[in-house]
């Protein structure tokens, strides 16, 4: 693509996404009053996994058939200190009836899956409890934005679900169970309502941080990043230079129609984010790192 005809199609995502909002308005404030907000302390904790996690997982994974490869869990590699600013994440993930609002308020587009298909349309996917799906990585950083918030970080999601000690999983270290730690492997075929696996949140009470639906991260995809960070502590790490880029995106958790080797909390994924699919959502955090234009 020529360079004049590239900067025509970032000013056009740009204005799409509607990203730049002065204030809050009536219709954001009315959506915050419905967010359950969890507070994670400043601090430091374990990032990625070490190389004896990693090749456990990687056996693991080959056992269930999952398909995943051998380079995927080496992107969890190597394992080291992030220090994290205080921040507060929402409980749970954002459902159809918050991002509706958002939808009538600002004229945004409605969620689509995969093949452009209206998702709202799908009885299975539209219920005003379930986590909006179908949303782009531009569509869903426009939402956090416009209520005062963002994405989180690969940092502060990865925080939020392993917390200071590297658990597995956000409960722990114990596999997961079907039907009582997350929805995944289509048990319902479907994403569910949130908050519907209380045994599965995290110690500080976040829901649905494993399975039920993948979650957009703020960061863009390099399977080598923990590899730059040499010997310091990287302070509120952000791998996305400009909001605008078009490379891909992390997505976290896994998702209800993928096996229990995908749920693991140190597992990193990725998504094209001008994509959307029945299989992905979000989760906002607040306040918001500064992203140059």
């Amino acid at each position: 693509m020529k360079r004049s005809g590239f900067a025509f199609l970032i000013l056009l995502i740009m204005t799409h996404s509607g990203f730049a909002v002065a204030e809050i308005s009536k219709a954001a404030q009315q959506v915050l009053t419905t967010i359950e907000w969890i507070s994670i302390p400043e601090g430091e904790f374990p990032m990625g996994s070490t190389p004896e996690e990693a090749k456990a997982a990687y056996e693991d994974a080959k056992l269930r058939s999952s398909m995943l490869e051998q380079h995927t869990f080496d992107a969890e590699l190597p394992q080291h200190q992030v220090y994290l600013s205080a921040y507060e994440i929402s409980r749970f993930e954002i459902t159809n009836a918050q991002y509706r609002v958002f939808v009538e308020a600002m004229n945004r587009p409605t969620p689509r899956g995969h093949n452009g298909e209206e998702t709202w349309a799908n009885e299975t996917l539209n219920g005003d409890t379930q986590p909006v799906v179908g949303v782009t990585w531009f569509d869903a950083q426009a939402f956090a934005e416009w209520m005062g918030g963002s994405l989180p970080t690969e940092a502060q999601w990865e925080r939020a679900a392993r917390g200071t000690e590297a658990r597995i999983y956000p409960w722990g270290n114990a596999p997961p169970k079907a039907r009582q730690h997350a929805n995944f492997a289509r048990r319902y075929n479907r994403p569910m309502p949130i908050g519907q696996f209380p045994k599965g949140e995290s110690p500080d009470g976040i829901a649905d941080l494993a399975g039920n639906v993948w979650e957009w991260c703020l960061d863009e995809y390099n399977p080598t990043v923990y590899q730059r960070n040499g010997n310091g502590v990287p302070h509120n790490p952000l791998n996305l230079r400009f909001r605008d880029v078009l490379r891909a995106r992390v997505i976290r958790g896994g998702a209800w129609d993928v096996g229990s080797a995908f749920l693991r909390s140190g597992l990193r994924f990725k998504f094209y984010p001008l994509d959307s699919t029945h299989t992905i959502g979000f989760r906002v955090v607040r306040p918001r790192p500064d992203i140059k234009e």
